[in-house]
């Protein structure tokens, strides 16, 4: 993922019975990359993850 590529949009939808907020039952959110990230290999973060949970929990 590069910086500010775009994620995912994400639609909220709530219910306002009193009429208090007009026009706000839904509202669309864009997330975004806020930093670079590279490419994993999964064993190697699985390996982290044990390596981390051996190091703290045992």
């Amino acid at each position: 993922m590069k910086e500010g590529e775009h994620l995912v949009s994400v639609k909220t939808s709530f219910k306002d019975s009193l009429g208090y907020i007009p026009g706000a039952s839904q509202a669309t959110f864009l997330l975004v990359a806020a930093t670079n990230v590279d490419r994993s290999i999964p064993l190697v973060v699985i390996w982290n993850h044990f390596v981390n949970f051996v190091n703290e929990k045992l």
